[in-house]
């Protein structure tokens, strides 16, 4: 049996690869250069939170910002591949960590408990906290929050598999075995939506040192927003 196995991984691996292939070639001729651009800006931009605020002192939750650009960073190659559930998934991640992480920016005891696995914040508790945060409160997020809320409860029926619409193996992508225009769209929809509203959140959160952030890594966060919230950061365009 183990001979026979063997021999066949040899020979059916292979074949995922060109699969693969056939979804990155067709992925990358689906992107405008605009559209790659904002997508890998956004892939990029917890990379630059971390350095941004180690730079201010700040680099207890080096590896929760890490985990957070792992997770952005696979929904993006995720999507390369077709992988469209998968990418979704690691969305959700993205929603979750972060707001842990403002919440566990203040909460030090929390955030050793919940690094030794013995403690939990619903993500309710954790909407709930923001919208009354001192940092926040006096800035227009409660909308923010929102949406950032309804996002998640979306992404989140792709990891309970609530309905089969939300099965992989149902996307006219797999089934296919093609990149699908809507698929795709959804997902680049979906990807650069999340990667702006924790952005904006984040740049709210910690308004008062966006100037002292260094040159190079400042632009890249604020590369896709939209003048009407730079103008709320009180930033020029």
């Amino acid at each position: 049996m183990d001979s026979e196995l063997l021999t066949r991984a040899k020979k059916d691996i292979p074949l995922y690869f060109q699969d693969f292939k056939v979804f990155w070639d067709s992925t990358t001729a689906e992107y405008t250069d605009e559209e790659l651009t904002n997508c890998y800006a956004t892939s990029l931009i917890f990379k630059n939170w971390l350095i941004c605020l180690n730079h201010i002192g700040i680099n207890n939750f080096d590896e929760l910002l890490k985990e957070i650009h792992e997770d952005i960073n696979s929904s993006f190659f995720h999507s390369y591949f077709g992988h469209y559930r998968s990418s979704h998934m690691h969305l959700r991640s993205v929603i979750e960590l972060s707001l842990q992480f403002i919440y566990f920016y203040q909460h030090e005891v929390e955030y050793q408990r919940w690094r030794e696995a013995d403690f939990r914040i619903k993500h309710e508790e954790l909407t709930k906290y923001l919208t009354k945060h001192p940092r926040l409160k006096t800035n227009p997020t409660k909308n923010l929050i929102e949406d950032i809320s309804k996002n998640w409860r979306n992404f989140s029926k792709y990891i309970h598999a609530e309905a089969p619409k939300h099965f992989q193996t149902n996307l006219e992508s797999a089934q296919t075995k093609q990149i699908s225009k809507a698929d795709f769209g959804i997902w680049k929809t979906d990807f650069l939506k999340t990667g702006y509203q924790i952005n904006k959140l984040f740049l709210l959160f910690f308004k008062a040192d966006i100037n002292t952030f260094p040159y190079l890594n400042r632009e890249l966060l604020l590369h896709n927003m939209k003048n009407q919230d730079l103008d709320e950061l009180g930033i020029k365009s």
